[in-house]
C-alpha cells in the first residue's frame, strides 16, 4: 500500500518528463559519432548538451534506465565545464535527472539535483518563477516518501502559491492530488477524498489523459471508509485505464495490482490475493529488476500474506527477499541474518519490512519454543530502533519528529516485551539492561534528539557566531509560524496575510535546511555527536544516584506494566499483567478529583472514589517495594497518562470510608520525597553539582497584572473556560520570595514579555507567577501570559516555540502558573507542556504545576519552598517540606490535595544553596581576617621591641 503512495505522488508528474523533452527526434549517437560531425575544438557546448539530453530522454522513454542515467551523467559533466548559454536546457537537465533518479530509487541524489535546479532557477529567473513548481513538487514527493509530511506539505503549498502568481493551472490537479495523499497518510480519509475527487474532476474536464492514479487512491480512501463497493469499482477502473493507455507492462500497473491484492485479502477473497501479487511482482521486475524499493515492497506483501496464515517459514523467506531487494549491498538469503546499519539507508521503507519480520520470528518462537528465534526477533527489533533514531535525527521539524514517536511507540513496547521475556527465560542480565535501554529510548525521544543537537553544536566546532545565526533563523521561523497559526484561528482570517507569511516561512525553512546540511558536511564532529543516540547505562546511572535515591522507570503496554527499579547498588525489573482500561480508569479518577475546584459536590461518594483509586494506583505502581522504598528519595520516570498525576497523593493504606478526612490520609509524600524526569538519560544528562551562594540578583520574578485584558487572546476552548482572572496572590508571592532570597521583581506594568527576554539570561533562578494559555491542539503554541501593553514588537504572549529558541543560564525555573506541567499527551513523547521548552532552552530543573493552582495557596507554598531551599535542602525535599508544612495548618476543606499537590519538581534536584558551604566560606573569611589582624599585631609588637 505505501509503495503505491510513492508512485501516486510521482506518476501525475510523469508528464514532467515530456514537458522537458526536446521537441525534436531522439538522437542516440555516441560521443565518437558526435565528434565526427563536430571536431572537438569546434563543438558548441549547447549543441553537445542538447544531444546528450536527447539521448538520456530517449533511453528514459524506452525504460532503459541505466543507459539514461549514464547519458544524464555525461550531460552534467558538460554543464560543469561551463560555457553554456541555453539556460532553459540546463534547467531541464537538472530537473529530469532528479525525476529519473527518484524513479530508480536513488532519492538522495535526486534531492541533490533538485537542490541544484532550485539554486540555478532562483539565480537565473526569480524566487517566484513558475519553473520552481516542478522542482518543489518533486522535492515534496521525496519527503512524502520519507514520511516527513510537514516538509512535503510545505513544498506543495509553496507550489500552489506560485501557481497563483503566474495565473496558471496546469499543475493544479497534481497538487490537489498530492495534498490528498498527505491527508490520506494522516488518516483523514474524508478530507483526502475531497481533494482527490476535485483532482479527478479537473482532469476529466481538461481531458489531460491518465486519471488512473487518482482513481486508485480514491479506491483506497473508500476502502478505509468501509465503502467496499465504490472501492472495488475505482480499483478496476484504474487498472483498465492504465492498460488501455500504457499497455500491460507499464510500471504503475504493479502498484494497482498490489493494491487490489491487499483489497481482496481485506474483503475475504483469499483465492485472488496471490494471483494479483504475482501480477504485480512481474511488472516490477520487468521494469525495475530485483533490486528496487517497489520490488521490495511487493515481496514484503507476499510475506504479510503468509504471515497472516501462520505460514511463518514462507513469510520469513519473503521478508528476507524484500530486504535484499531494498538494499544495494546486502544479498544474504539466510533469514537469521539482517543487513547492518552500514549496508542500508535508514528509511521507513526498510522499517516496514523489518518490523513484520521481527514479529514473525516472535510468533515462530511461540510454536518452536526455540530461544534463538526469540533472540533473533529482538536483534531485528534492535535494528528497527536504530533506524527510527536515525530517521528522527534527520527530521528538522519538531512536528515530524512527534509524528514518528507516536507511530513507532509500539515498536519500542514490543522490543521491551521480548527483552523481558528473554530475561525471565535465561536470567541473563544483558536482556534486563536491554529492556531498560528500550524504555529509555521510548521516552521524550524528540526532546533528547533536540538536546543532542544543541550539545553537538556546542562541542562540534561550530562557532558562536554561526550558532547565533541559526538561533536567529529559528526565532524568525517560529515568529512567522505563530503569525500564520494565530491568523488561521480568527473567525475571518486574512488569506493574503497568511499567503505572504507562508512564502516568507518557506524561504526561511529552505535557508535553515541548507544551514543544517552545511553543518553536517563542514563539521564532522558535529555530525558524529548529533547522530549519537546512546542512552545512559545502568552502571553510569547507578554511579550518579545518591545512597538514598531510588529511580523507578515505567513502561506500559495494553497488557503489561513494566517497572525498572534502580538504586545505587541494585537493579530490579518487574512485569505485571494489567488491563489497560482499568488502569487508565483509576488514573482518570484521581486526576479528575485533583483538578476540580468545585467542592460543592465534595460528597462522601466523591471521597470514596478518590481514595479507592489513589490506593489502587499505589498497588499497581509501588506495592511490594516497601522495604526498598522506605524513606527513600523517589525519582519517577512515568509513562503515558501517569505523567498527569503527582505520585505524592497516592495512598499507602486504604482510607476509612466512614469519615471524610483529607488531612490524615496516608499520602505517599508523608513517606517519600518525589521528583520526576522525562527520562533517566535526560534527568542526568546535565546533572548539576555546582552550588550558588546568596546574591543580590539571584532571582528574577515576574507577577503580571490582568486588568482589562482583551478576551481576543483567549483562542483555545480551555482558555475561554478558565479566563484570565486577576491573580492578587502572585504579588504577595513574589514579595515573600524576595524577603527570603534577594532578587529583582517585575510586577504589574513592568512584568512584560520584553523585560523577561531582556533579563532572563542573567539570573540563577527564574520565577514566573502568571496565567497560561494551554493549546492542546497545537502544544507548541501554548503561552505564558505577561502583562499586556502597547509594545509593537512583543505581544505579551511567550509561546513554547519561542522558549525553545531562547538561551537561559538559570539553574532553576519555577513556573508558578496555571497548568504549566499540563498539556496534550503525545504517544512516545509524554506531556507536551510549557516546561518542556525550558528544558530545551538549557534549564536543568523546573518546578511546574499540573493544574490551575489557587493563587493564595500557591503563594503560601512557594514562600515556604524558598525558605526551605535557602536552608540548603534539595529542591524536591524543599517542596515536600513546604507541602507537609501546609498540611499541618490547613482546615478540612483546604487540606484537599487540589490545593497543595499541584506543584512538582522535574529534572535536577540538587540544592541551589549549600548552607554548609556558606558557613564554611564565612568561617574561612572570618578566620582569614583574624589571621591578618594577628600578623599585623605581631609585627607592631616587634617594632616596639626593636625601638
Amino acid at each position: 500500500m505505501k509503495n503505491f503512495l510513492k508512485k501516486i505522488l510521482i506518476y501525475p508528474l510523469f508528464p514532467l518528463f515530456l514537458l522537458f523533452l526536446f521537441s525534436g527526434s531522439t538522437n542516440s549517437k555516441s560521443n565518437s559519432d558526435l565528434e565526427k560531425h563536430f571536431p572537438v575544438e569546434k563543438v558548441n557546448p549547447d549543441s553537445l548538451l542538447q544531444v546528450q539530453f536527447d539521448r538520456a530522454v530517449g533511453f528514459l522513454k524506452k525504460g532503459e534506465f541505466d543507459f539514461s542515467i549514464q547519458s544524464f551523467e555525461n550531460a552534467i559533466l558538460t554543464i560543469n565545464k561551463g560555457g553554456l548559454s541555453d539556460k532553459n536546457l540546463i534547467y531541464r537537465t537538472y530537473v529530469n535527472f532528479g525525476v529519473l533518479l527518484n524513479r530508480v530509487g536513488d532519492r538522495k541524489r535526486a534531492i541533490e539535483f533538485y537542490n541544484e535546479a532550485e539554486i540555478f532557477t532562483i539565480a537565473e529567473y526569480s524566487q517566484n518563477s513558475n519553473k520552481l513548481i516542478p522542482i518543489y513538487i518533486n522535492k515534496g514527493n521525496i519527503y512524502n516518501d520519507y514520511e516527513d509530511l510537514i516538509k512535503a506539505e510545505n513544498y506543495y503549498k509553496k507550489s500552489l502559491s506560485l501557481i497563483d502568481i503566474v495565473n496558471g493551472s496546469k499543475w493544479e490537479s497534481q497538487l490537489y492530488h498530492n495534498l490528498g495523499v498527505i491527508y490520506y497518510k494522516k488518516k483523514l480519509y474524508s478530507e483526502a477524498l475531497t481533494y482527490l475527487l476535485k483532482t479527478l474532476n479537473i482532469k476529466t474536464k481538461q481531458k489531460t489523459g491518465n486519471t488512473s492514479t487518482t482513481r486508485n487512491i480514491i479506491a483506497n480512501c473508500y476502502k478505509k471508509l468501509g465503502n467496499y463497493e465504490e472501492a472495488d469499482s475505482y480499483y478496476q477502473k484504474s487498472i483498465s485505464e492504465v492498460k488501455e493507455i500504457n499497455g500491460f507492462h507499464f510500471y504503475l500497473l504493479g502498484d494497482y495490482y498490489l493494491n487490489y491484492a491487499v483489497f481482496q485479502d481485506q474483503i475475504g477473497n483469499s483465492d485472488k490475493v496471490l494471483s494479483y501479487l504475482n501480477l504485480a511482482y512481474d511488472v516490477y521486475v520487468k521494469n525495475f529488476g530485483g533490486k528496487h524499493p517497489d520490488t521490495a515492497h511487493c515481496l514484503k506483501n507476499f510475506g504479510d500474506y503468509y504471515s497472516k496464515r501462520n505460514d511463518h517459514l514462507n513469510a520469513l523467506k519473503y521478508y528476507q527477499k524484500a530486504l535484499i531487494a531494498e538494499t544495494d549491498n546486502f544479498n544474504n538469503s539466510t533469514v537469521y541474518i539482517n543487513p547492518s546499519m552500514d549496508e542500508l539507508d535508514p528509511q521507513l521503507s526498510i522499517l516496514e519490512i523489518l518490523k513484520p519480520k521481527a514479529n514473525t520470528l516472535q510468533e515462530l518462537y511461540s510454536k518452536t519454543n526455540s530461544i534463538p528465534d526469540l533472540d533473533y526477533s529482538l536483534q531485528t527489533y534492535d535494528l528497527c530502533l536504530d533506524i527510527i533514531d536515525n530517521i528522527r535525527i534527520a527530521y528538522q521539524d519538531e512536528e515530524s519528529k512527534f509524528a514518528l514517536s507516536k507511530n513507532e511507540k509500539d515498536t519500542y513496547t514490543e522490543a521491551i516485551e521480548i527483552a523481558v521475556e528473554l530475561y525471565q527465560l535465561t536470567k541473563d542480565v544483558k536482556y534486563k539492561e536491554k529492556a531498560f535501554r528500550y524504555a529509555e529510548r521510548s521516552k521524550s525521544a524528540s526532546l533528547l534528539s533536540s538536546l543532542n543537537d544543541v550539545n553537538a553544536k556546542n562541542f562540534g566546532g561550530i562557532s558562536i557566531e554561526l550558532q547565533e545565526q541559526e538561533r536567529d533563523l529559528k526565532l524568525n521561523i517560529a515568529k512567522y509560524r505563530e503569525f500564520v497559526h494565530d491568523e488561521k484561528r480568527k473567525q475571518t482570517p486574512n488569506r493574503d496575510s497568511i499567503s505572504g507569511w507562508q512564502n516568507v516561512l518557506f524561504n526561511l525553512n529552505e535557508e535553515y535546511n541548507q544551514m543544517v546540511l552545511n553543518f553536517e558536511e563542514d563539521y564532522p564532529e558535529y555530525y558524529s555527536l548529533k547522530y549519537d543516540t546512546k542512552t545512559i547505562t545502568i552502571e553510569d546511572l547507578q554511579s550518579r544516584l545518591d545512597d538514598n535515591d531510588v529511580l523507578i522507570e515505567y513502561s506500559i503496554s495494553d497488557s503489561a506494566l513494566f517497572s525498572f527499579i534502580i538504586s545505587k547498588s541494585s537493579f530490579e525489573l518487574e512485569r505485571q499483567k494489567i488491563v489497560k482500561d482499568t488502569f487508565d480508569y483509576h488514573l482518570e479518577e484521581v486526576r479528575n478529583c485533583l483538578k476540580t475546584n468545585d467542592f460543592s459536590n465534595n460528597s462522601a461518594d466523591y471521597y470514596k472514589r478518590y481514595t479507592r483509586s489513589a490506593y489502587q494506583l499505589y498497588q499497581y505502581l509501588l506495592s511490594g517495594k516497601d522495604s526498598l522504598l522506605s524513606g527513600k528519595n523517589l525519582l519517577i520516570v512515568p509513562d503515558d497518562k501517569m505523567a498527569y498525576i503527582p505520585f505524592g497523593v497516592l495512598l499507602t493504606k486504604e482510607a476509612d470510608s466512614t469519615t471524610m478526612n483529607y488531612r490524615n490520609l496516608e499520602y505517599l509524600i508523608k513517606e517519600n520525597t518525589i521528583t520526576y524526569h522525562n527520562s533517566a538519560t535526560l534527568g542526568f544528562k546535565n546533572h548539576s553539582t555546582s552550588y550558588g551562594v546568596f546574591s543580590s540578583k539571584s532571582v528574577l520574578a515576574f507577577a503580571p497584572s490582568y486588568e482589562g485584558v482583551n478576551d481576543s487572546i483567549l483562542f483555545t476552548e480551555r482558555s475561554y473556560r478558565d479566563k484570565l482572572y486577576p491573580l492578587p496572590g502572585v504579588k504577595e508571592e513574589v514579595n515573600n520570595i524576595s524577603n527570603v532570597i534577594h532578587g529583582d521583581l517585575f510586577v504589574d506594568d513592568l512584568a512584560t514579555e520584553a523585560n523577561f527576554k531582556a533579563n532572563a539570561s542573567n539570573y540563577d533562578v527564574l520565577h514566573l507567577a502568571m496565567h497560561t494559555i494551554i493549546d492542546d491542539e497545537n502544544p507548541m503554541y501554548s503561552k505564558l501570559v505577561f502583562t499586556q501593553n502597547s509594545d509593537t514588537i512583543e505581544d505579551g504572549l511567550l509561546n513554547t516555540h519561542e522558549i525553545y529558541n531562547m538561551n537561559f543560564n538559570a539553574r532553576m525555573v519555577v513556573l508558578s502558573a496555571c497548568n504549566t506541567g499540563d498539556g496534550k499527551l503525545l504517544k512516545g513523547e509524554g506531556v507536551m507542556s510549557l516546561a518542556r521548552g525550558f528544558f530545551y532552552a538549557g534549564c536543568p530543573s523546573v518546578i511546574m504545576t499540573l493544574w490551575t493552582v489557587e493563587d493564595k495557596t500557591g503563594s503560601n507554598l512557594m514562600s515556604n519552598f524558598y525558605t526551605f531551599l535557602s536552608q540548603g535542602l534539595h529542591k524536591d525535599d524543599a517542596l515536600r517540606q513546604a507541602k507537609l508544612e501546609y498540611l499541618k495548618t490547613a482546615d478540612s476543606l483546604k487540606s484537599h490535595p487540589y490545593f497543595w499537590s499541584g506543584y512538582v519538581t522535574l529534572g535536577d534536584v540538587d540544592p541551589l544553596y549549600d548552607d554548609s558551604l556558606v558557613n564554611k566560606l564565612m568561617y574561612f573569611a572570618f578566620g582569614s581576617v583574624g589571621i591578618i589582624f594577628l600578623l599585623l599585631f605581631r609585627k607592631k609588637l616587634r617594632r616596639k621591641s626593636v625601638a
